[in-house]
């Protein structure tokens, strides 16, 4: 199957508290992997305390699609995150 080429290109930078939740948040949002690299592509990074979501897709409505799906995924950890985080960044 021939590669699509990934003409649409979106970058979301989301700031958390800490870079520590940052990184936290990349990671447990970095286990699901793209399903057809193909036609679709999410980076995931973190610098200091700010979050990088970068989509490429072959489509504007598979754009939106993967974009709507991530910032649901994004709002169960930072609510998750906020739930349950006891530990605090300060000594």
């Amino acid at each position: 199957m021939a590669t699509a080429a990934l003409n649409e290109r979106l970058t979301l930078q989301i700031p958390l508290p800490s870079p520590r939740l940052a990184k936290i948040a990349a990671d447990v949002l970095d286990v699901d992997k793209d399903l057809k690299p193909e036609v679709s592509r999410r980076l995931i990074s973190t610098q200091d305390n700010i979050l990088t979501l970068d989509f490429q897709t072959s489509t504007l409505k598979l754009l939106r699609t993967v974009v709507n799906s991530s910032l649901e995924m994004v709002q169960m950890v930072v609510s998750t995150m906020a739930s349950f985080d006891t530990e605090s960044e300060e000594p």
